[in-house]
């Protein structure tokens, strides 16, 4: 009898010291659905460092993991990791130990099983139904009435009450916009007017400082400023010569690149800006005669190297006044 109750607390002490590394279930049999906590533990003096296991979204086939705990230490002095677990398969699990590394080494728990059976009902169950019901029509519910929240309004509404907005704005400014061109007698579209071509706008300005006589005056400076901007303006409108900030030398190196560029031409331009400088900066007196001739320069230059016209029709040939 002694040496049976010596063995039983040896197995029992063995058994315990095998596996001071533990993992329990909360119950050892439920329903498939039921959430239940395993419990893995290991005491905090096991070694220095304690890995506990680590799971992939379930425990083992068919028994998923909905959430676990961080690692704490107990009051008996355990290190201790709960899991909520549950299964939706009907059957009865055998689980191997889990394993636990402590410096290095390999500590397995206690293996585990899981009964998982569908709901049966007893007979207990069963006599707190009451069957007189059971053969009863019951009037069918109406629908419940679920306020509609700001933002589920929104979501299904919100894109037409933007675009609807955006509509509104858009016919609004149409019809300002209507409103002040017809306060203004305008109408709302305007035919543009056909661009007078650069050479007649030179001639005609060139013929308007000969008629005011600018070439007869004492004072040179405003007749040879407006005819060498004239002719400057005529080749940036006629060959996109950038004259107006350029120096006579860069017009004339630039002229000469276009097709109508010729020793004649080139002659009478550059005579015409150089005279022109010469009475703006230095203060040169050209005779009247010199004066005339640079008119007749400057529109025997206009006229040789204008653009073609492309209506006969409404645009006659530019002549030479006396």
């Amino acid at each position: 009898m002694i040496n049976k109750i010596f063995c039983i607390v040896l197995f029992s002490f063995l058994f315990q010291t095998s596996f001071s590394q533990r993992a329990t279930f909360e119950k050892k049999k439920i329903t498939v659905g039921d959430q239940i906590t395993l419990k893995l533990e290991i005491p905090e003096n096991t070694g220095k460092d304690i890995k506990f296991p680590v799971f992939d979204k379930v425990i083992i086939p068919g028994i998923e993991i909905i959430n676990k705990s961080d690692v704490k230490k107990t009051d008996d002095n355990f290190l201790e990791q709960l899991y909520t677990v549950t299964s939706f398969k009907d059957s009865l699990f055998l689980i191997k130990g889990f394993k636990f590394i402590v410096d290095g080494d390999t500590l397995e728990t206690n293996p585990l099983r899981l009964k998982v059976s569908y709901f049966k009902p007893d007979s207990a169950f069963m006599s707190k139904i009451d069957t007189t019901q059971q053969l009863k029509i019951a009037d069918i519910k109406s629908p419940v009435d679920a306020p509609l929240t700001l933002k589920e309004f929104m979501q299904r509404f919100g894109r037409y009450i933007l675009l609807s907005i955006i509509l509104i704005v858009i016919i609004v400014l149409i019809i300002k916009y209507v409103k002040k061109r017809k306060a203004e007698e305008k109408p709302l579209f305007v035919k543009a007017k056909p661009k007078i071509p650069a050479h007649i706008r030179a001639i005609q300005r060139i013929n308007e400082i000969k008629n005011k006589e600018l070439h007869k005056k004492n004072n040179l400076k405003p007749f040879y400023t407006e005819l060498s901007n004239i002719i400057r303006i005529y080749l940036e409108e006629r060959f996109k010569i950038t004259a107006l900030e350029s120096v006579t030398n860069e017009i004339i190196k630039n002229f000469d690149k276009t097709e109508f560029a010729n020793e004649d031409l080139n002659n009478k331009l550059k005579e015409l800006l150089s005279l022109s400088d010469m009475v703006k900066f230095a203060k040169d007196e050209p005779d009247e005669y010199r004066n005339e001739m640079m008119i007749e320069y400057a529109l025997s230059f206009v006229n040789k190297t204008k653009e073609e016209e492309k209506n006969e029709d409404e645009l006659t040939d530019v002549t030479i006044e006396n």
